[in-house]
């Protein structure tokens, strides 16, 4: 063979390798077709991490084993309304689905999918979803309180918090434990909401958001150990809550919230088990709750944010990765680039990352525009209804963000309670 032959065959096995490694690269690094994004308020690190120990959270091990996870840096104010819309994004060339979204109310119209408000979970009313015809095959799935949601609660597991078992007196809490069965059945009801909108409207960006932690949060700390309580706020009154006291204090808090996370890790199993190799699957919270100044709290404020949590799987995503610095305002980028669309450099935030394999990253380069606010969102047909948003100063007001200082327990335990064993 001649030199100039065999150069040749040397350049024409060269593109054959370089097509096959592409070839490779494209079934190992599919493109994401599909992005699931999952919001659970107020879920903690730092009463993750015990449960995680212990094997209770089979599904957020999984998480952590296939794919990246980290704390995520939340910021001020730390009020859910406030953060999930920093977390949250929307693009109208997408085809996306927003389901029990702070805020969203009245649902403004999309021109390629859904968004079903965050007043639908309480009102029977077709004006909280959009498009409105979803309303009835939705309404037929609520849940009831007491009628559906107790069964569902014994079934679950779910804890019946009642006044006396409370080894912290019920103080400023109590409108959350008058109303704690709504809030199940509220929930209940958006998880069999999503169920149905997952099968039936499918949609490239999925979003769901579940509010029980943070609700059971702001009240659980009445149920804890009443020594370990005690023991704690003695120790931090003495300048002598540190590290290891306060990881004492956490694992008895993850006792007493157990079930709900139980309930989190459950959601997230049946999610993981719709994952089709081509979706991306991001779990998120907004912030965490940590013991401060008598009671578990997250926006007290001469308190830092607690950091929320962070679970990214999928395609692409790099196994047993640890996020670092990771803040909620990366949540929207990142799903943005897992859709193949740019980032916008105005965003406060930046994909992340590093939680995906170089390999992907060189395949599909992270790519910016300067801003996806052009024009003014289209307004919400009919506009709002007052009496929806009297519900959502009332809530507000049962959990203590408006109306007062947040909720705390009293620095006295009842003395008359033992206790609890949940």
């Amino acid at each position: 063979m001649s030199r100039k032959g065999f150069l040749l065959m040397v350049a024409a096995l060269a593109v054959l390798l370089a097509v096959a490694w592409q070839a490779r690269d494209a079934r190992r690094f599919p493109k994401i077709e599909r992005v699931v994004l999952l919001g659970f308020d107020g879920a903690a690190p730092n009463l993750i991490a015990p449960l995680l120990a212990e094997g209770r959270l089979p599904a957020m091990q999984r998480l952590i084993d296939e794919g990246a996870y980290g704390t995520l840096r939340s910021d001020r104010p730390t009020k859910s309304a406030i953060i999930w819309n920093s977390i949250a994004t929307g693009k109208t060339m997408l085809k996306t689905g927003t389901l029990n979204w702070w805020v969203s109310y009245p649902p403004f119209p999309l021109r390629n999918g859904w968004l079903v408000s965050n007043a639908f979970k309480n009102r029977e009313d077709p004006g909280t979803v959009h498009p409105p015809q979803l309303f009835d095959s939705l309404n037929a799935l609520r849940v009831s309180w007491p009628a559906d949601a107790q069964p569902e609660m014994k079934r679950l597991g779910l804890p019946e918090w009642k006044e006396a078992d409370a080894t912290v007196a019920i103080t400023h809490t109590r409108p959350i434990l008058n109303a704690y069965g709504f809030y199940v059945a509220q929930d209940l009801t958006i998880d069999r909401a999503g169920d149905w909108l997952f099968e039936n409207r499918p949609v490239q960006a999925f979003s769901t958001y579940f509010r029980l932690i943070d609700v059971t949060s702001h009240l659980a700390d009445h149920y804890l150990d009443r020594k370990a309580y005690e023991a704690a706020n003695e120790q931090e009154r003495g300048g002598a809550f540190g590290k290891v006291e306060e990881e004492r204090l956490d694992r008895e808090f993850a006792r007493v919230l157990r079930p709900l996370y139980e309930q989190m890790d459950r959601t997230i199993a049946k999610y993981l088990g719709r994952m089709d190799g081509k979706t991306l699957l991001v779990v998120c919270s907004d912030h965490g709750f940590r013991f401060f100044q008598g009671a578990y709290s997250h926006a007290n404020p001469a308190q830092e944010p607690p950091d929320g949590v962070v679970f990214v799987a999928g395609p692409g995503v790099r196994k047993g990765q640890r996020l670092d610095g990771a803040s909620v305002y990366d949540i929207a980028p990142t799903i943005l680039y897992a859709l193949g669309q740019p980032a916008a450099s105005d965003m406060d935030g930046t994909v992340l990352r590093s939680a995906f394999d170089p390999r992907l990253l060189k395949r599909f380069p992270v790519r910016t525009i300067a801003s996806y606010e052009t024009r003014p969102r289209d307004a919400a047909p009919g506009g709002s209804n007052p009496d929806v948003d009297k519900d959502v100063l009332q809530d507000l007001s049962t959990i203590g963000y408006i109306g007062g200082d947040e909720p705390k327990p009293s620095p006295s335990p009842r003395p008359e309670a033992t206790p609890s064993s949940r």
